[in-house]
This record gives structure tokens, sequence and C-alpha cells, in this order.
């Protein structure tokens, strides 16, 4: 006995839809000219003229048009293409990347942006990673070559790791008319205020396991910073010579690094005036700068807010997602929220235009010690330790698309 369903024509196939190509391979019209080589062990690693590579042939991509290009660096024999000069480079969900980035400073924690975009929390955790790395290069190169014109406000943003018994302090300095962000340190802290008795007892438990932090980590972060900024900022002949007035409230071991830095050779003069913490932060108050920042990193950062389950697991996340941060306040954000207009950037005479996310990712950014003074080396390469943890954590040795 036959049946029709023999002789009806096949369904026709859906065709796989492609994944749009956002963000787009950011490359310059033409032909693509690599500008250095990405061995970060090659003596080419730095643009240099006298760099040779040659062609070694095409690949195809599935969601390019045209076969890419592949090269090879003359000198140390290695291989690559364009899009190893992407930010995207080695991710799968690449179209991802922008999406990432911006939820984290829209107030949503992992989970949250996790199941908005339909993947796993470990994969928002490595495209943050990524970003954080991309934004700490993308922010140094943005500062090389500028004068540092204003006063500078700093203070400290004070958070927590893993539990509230692990506390630390993210040291932030910015700039007191433009509100720039010049940089950032952190530094962990002991648990401090009013506990009950078994708080106290399992304190004591914990300093006896892991050790005490050291009760110099403040004093020793802002002297850090303080370096950092002054020394690129004050490179220019133009400025070299002017004193730099420093604003910060009363806290004791801002005044000993103060003392500190101004022994060192080759600092400006510096005045350091101080405000009282219990002053009004208003737009009247001196520290009005830092504290907007402070302000804002805890509204925008869901790992940062009062009484939340969205707190840093790792410190080392968390400084991440403060270069983010910081990226986007002084060059995406408007500088004022009410009436939209330059950015802090903008203000301080360091950018002409206002950034999209597309334009601080456009390239990517491969780190060199000289653009990571400080902490910003081992920040960039996650070498930051949680204490809790002990040796119980995973040691980053990627090579190419770290």
């Amino acid at each position: 006995m036959s049946s029709d369903r023999h002789n009806a024509p096949a369904a026709p196939r859906t065709a796989r839809r492609r994944r749009s190509p956002t963000p787009p391979l950011r490359l310059p019209p033409g032909r693509f000219r690599p500008p250095h080589c990405p061995n970060r062990h090659c003596r080419f690693y730095r643009p240099d003229p006298e760099w040779r590579w040659i062609r070694r042939g095409y690949y195809r991509y599935r969601i390019h048009p045209r076969p890419l290009p592949r090269f090879q660096c003359c000198h140390c024999r290695r291989t690559f293409t364009a899009r190893t000069f992407a930010s995207t480079y080695w991710l799968h969900r690449w179209d991802l990347f922008l999406k990432a980035s911006d939820a984290s400073v829209s107030g949503s924690g992992l989970r949250q942006t996790a199941r908005s975009l339909g993947v796993a929390h470990s994969t928002i955790q490595r495209h943050l990673g990524r970003a954080g790395r991309q934004c700490l290069v993308r922010h140094r190169r943005m500062l090389d070559g500028k004068p540092l014109r204003e006063p500078l406000a700093f203070d400290g943003f004070e958070s927590f790791e893993y539990s509230q018994f692990h506390p630390c302090h993210y040291n932030l300095a910015a700039g007191h008319k433009s509100w720039f962000i010049y940089g950032f340190t952190d530094s962990p802290l002991r648990r401090k205020g009013r506990m009950t008795a078994e708080q106290k007892d399992r304190r004591i438990e914990l300093e006896a396991r892991l050790g005490r932090p050291d009760p110099k980590a403040v004093e020793d972060g802002i002297l850090e910073l303080l370096r950092t900024v002054v020394r690129t900022g004050r490179a220019d002949d133009s400025v070299a010579d002017t004193p730099l007035l420093l604003l910060s409230d009363e806290h004791p071991a801002y005044q000993r690094s103060i003392r500190r830095l101004r022994r060192e050779s080759g600092m400006p003069a510096l005045i350091h005036r101080v405000t009282p913490s219990t002053d009004p932060r208003t737009r009247a108050n001196p520290l009005f700068a830092v504290n907007l920042a402070d302000s804002l990193l805890r509204h925008c950062g869901a790992n940062h807010r009062r009484e939340t389950i969205a707190f840093n697991k790792r410190r080392q996340g968390g400084l991440e997602r403060l270069a983010i941060f910081t990226l986007w306040r002084n060059a995406i954000k408007s500088r004022r929220e009410r009436k939209p207009g330059p950015t802090a950037a903008m203000e301080a005479g360091i950018l002409d235009r206002r950034w999209s996310w597309k334009d601080a990712f456009a390239w990517r950014s491969f780190p060199r010690k000289k653009d990571l003074p400080g902490s910003w080396w081992s920040y960039y390469w996650r070498e930051v330790r949680t204490r809790a943890l002990g040796e119980n954590q995973t040691v980053h040795r990627l090579k190419y698309a770290f």
C-alpha cells in the first residue's frame, strides 16, 4: 500500500543563521599591515621601523567573506593574522564582549548578566577579565605625554573580598576640576568596627592561619598611587617646576605617604590641604571629584553595594571591574548626568572626542612593562592573591590570548 508522504516533496532546510559580526575587526581600510610582532619575547614586540615580516598564505574564517592573510615575523618566526590584533582574539562568544563590558558598569552582577545574555556566568567572568586587562593598558596609554595641570584629590574606597573578614581599600586619585580618575591601587585591610564575641574569635582564628594584613598597606598604596600619577603627569618640562596641590581628608596614613613622597628625588613641590571627612559632600567640597567617583563606583557596580550577595569573591576580579569602570567614567560617560556633554577626559584635555565601547576595544592593547608601572603590571597578569584561599588558586600561564 503506497502512501502519499513518500511522494511529497522534501521540506526545505532552514538556512543556518550566521552570527552578526559584532564587534567587527576594527582594522584600518585598505591593506592591513601589522604594526609590530605579537610575540612578547621578540625584540620587535614594540613598533620598530627595522622590523621585517613576510606573508605566509591565507586562511578562511567562517564569518568573514574573504580569506584572511597570514603573516610571519622574520626575526622570531612567529606566525599571526590580522585577528591577532583584535581585542576579541581567541574568544568564542566574542559577540558578547561589548555587552558584558557595558553591563558591568550598569549595576548588574555576573549571574544577572549571564542570564540576560543566555550564557554561563564563567563566560561573563572571562570576558570581564579580558576587558579589564585591556582597559588597564588603554588608560595608561591615554595618559602618555599628557601633563597634569590641575590639583589632585585622592581618597580610599572601602569594600571587601570573599567575606567581610577580608576588607580592602581601593585608593583613587581624581582631578579636582575635570573629575578625571588618574589611577588607583589596592590595599588589604584588617577588619575593624563593632564585632560580636564570635566575630572577634573568628578574626583571631583567621589571622593565626592566614596572617595579619600589613598595617602600612594603605600608606604604601597611596604612596605608589601618588608616585605613579605625579611622575607620569609631571614629566613635561612645562609643568615640572610648578607646585602640585594635593587634596585629601585627615587620614593619618595620607600625611605619612606625602612626607615619604617629598623625600624622593625628582618630585615637584607638593602642597597638601586637608578637608575634614565630616564636611558635607557637596560641589563646594574640595574632595568632590573623588567623592563623586566613590558614589558612582558603589552605584554602578553591583559588587560594591551595601548588603549585597554580588560582592567580590576575588580582589583580582574587583580590580579588573574597577579598570573597566575607570575607562568608562573617563572616556565614555558624560562628565555630568543631567547635562550630557564632554567627558572627563575631554575636560582634562586628554581626549578630543567622546569614546564608545567600540573605540575602547578597537585594537588589542599589548602589555608592556613601561606602560603598566607599579602594581598595574601585577594587576594585568592576575597576580593579586586572595588570602582566604591560600594555595588553592590557579596560576594563569596563557601565552597568546592573555
